[in-house]
């Protein structure tokens, strides 16, 4: 227990109150797909989008404060936030106003107001709450930070905040992880408004692709080709040569294990399932369970998963983790790339969807530990093949047996499939480790590469 806090500690802000801030952002990030009110209609986005915008500023002002962080904090957080939710309670306010009687005196009618007034601030949405916990957070930090008590950039603890050889790298660096936890979700919104929103306005009517099974399976794929190909572009040279490089037939050994990984763990399950259920039959003499129906096969469409799989495992485990192993070590490294991995998600977690508070906090918790427990298991696979193939492989399987799982779904199914993966993680790390440096083939070169890692230790 004492090496496991070590390591959490190794991996939270030196600042601990940095985390304040970072779980702040993260409620305005997810509070657009919470519950808001249903009466406002399409002018919920009016005021949503504020909100949006103050989620990605909050996430720049982690990695750049600028010589006042306050003022940024207050001026790039605070006003847009506190406009959006004026806005929306401004439209709420106005198409749900009591109506008077002439009938009424003045007494009354003030009365009345004051107790409507009352009422809709008592009923406050899901999506207000997060909205409102997550400036009373940041204000928390913001007074600390304005009293010099609070720090800003993130820093991890016992980690100087240098640059490597070249201070361009370093910000490219910067520069892309911010991309992929604010502005990853921005392709998809304006392809979607090309291919769709421009032929709706002229036409009044949506395309009849839009209706196709094909197109709600190859947008996906559209989509994060396009964020792909931002983020090559905020790599820069040296990052597309450690892409290029990463990107290699793998030994037949990595490439079987890549597909077992994720299909025995379903066999396990559902073998599990059928051993339980068969037990139940023979006890309480009901209908036998058909073996048939504990090991399907996933739908072959799904198999389009491999593309957006393939371009995410270039991205973070042909890119990042490789620079995060070099800068930070093995373990830590391959945490943190799981944490941003995580956070690239948050957004789409939550659009289109209406969250309660604890469905939300359920969401968010899962999607951290499945991502950190499957960026293990997936950075072992890269280290040990030299390639990103295999973890894409892998991570396709993962996906379409969420999607279409072998056998029949039950509470807590998805729980329990992480944890079989945090299982394998740890008996690959303890059995069989990868290479300690971490190395994806001529990623950083080798002088650069220690130079970075030397500035890191």
């Amino acid at each position: 227990m004492k090496r496991v806090a070590e390591f959490l500690r190794s991996v939270v802000p030196a600042d601990a109150f940095q985390l304040l801030f970072l779980a702040g952002i993260v409620c305005l990030v997810v509070a657009h797909g919470s519950k808001w009110w249903p009466d406002a209609g399409p002018f919920n986005a009016v005021g949503v989008l504020p909100i949006i915008f103050a989620g990605a500023a909050g996430y720049f002002v982690c990695f750049w404060p600028g010589h006042h962080p306050v003022r940024r904090i207050l001026g790039l957080i605070f006003l847009p936030t506190m406009a959006g939710l004026g806005l929306t309670f401004g439209f709420l306010a106005y198409f749900s106003r009591p109506s008077r009687s002439v009938l009424e005196s003045t007494g009354s009618v003030i009365a009345h107001r004051i107790y409507w007034a009352q009422t809709l601030l008592w009923k406050l949405p899901q999506g207000f709450q997060f909205s409102l916990i997550g400036l009373f957070l940041i204000a928390i930090f913001t007074s600390r930070l304005a009293f010099g008590i609070a720090t800003l950039p993130l820093s991890l603890a016992g980690r100087p905040a240098s640059q490597p050889e070249a201070p361009g790298s370093w910000r490219r660096l910067q520069l892309l992880i911010w991309f992929l936890v604010s502005l990853a979700f921005l392709p998809g919104v304006l392809l979607g408004l090309l291919i769709v929103g421009v032929p709706f306005s002229i036409t009044s009517r949506l395309p009849s692709f839009v209706q196709s099974d094909w197109f709600s399976r190859l947008s996906p794929i559209t989509e994060e080709a396009i964020v792909l190909g931002v983020a090559l572009c905020i790599m820069g040279r040296d990052g597309r040569e450690s892409v290029r490089s990463s990107i290699r037939l793998p030994d037949l050994r990595s490439f079987l294990l890549a597909v077992a990984f994720p299909t025995s763990i379903d066999v396990f399950i559902s073998s599990g399932q059928y051993v339980l259920e068969r037990a139940q039959w023979a006890a309480h003499d009901f209908g036998p369970p058909q073996l048939g129906s504990y090991f399907k096969v996933p739908h072959i469409l799904l198999l389009l998963l491999i593309f957006g799989a393939f371009f995410e495992e270039v991205i973070f485990r042909g890119f990042l983790q490789t620079r995060f192993i070099h800068g930070y070590g093995l373990y830590r490294g391959i945490f943190l790339v799981g944490v941003i991995w995580a956070a690239f998600h948050f957004f789409s977690d939550f659009s289109f969807s209406s969250f309660t508070d604890q469905e939300v906090l359920a969401k968010l918790g899962f999607r951290m530990f499945m991502c950190v427990a499957l960026s293990f298991v997936l950075a072992w696979l890269t280290l040990r093949s030299q390639s990103v193939v295999p973890a894409a492989v892998s991570h396709a399987l993962y996906n379409a047996l969420v999607f279409s799982p072998i056998g029949p779904t039950f509470v807590g199914k998805n729980v329990l499939r992480v944890a079989l993966w945090t299982v394998l993680a740890y008996v690959l790390f303890r059995c069989w480790p990868p290479p300690a440096e971490g190395k994806l083939g001529p990623a950083l070169g080798s002088r650069r590469a220690t130079h970075f890692a030397g500035h890191h230790a």
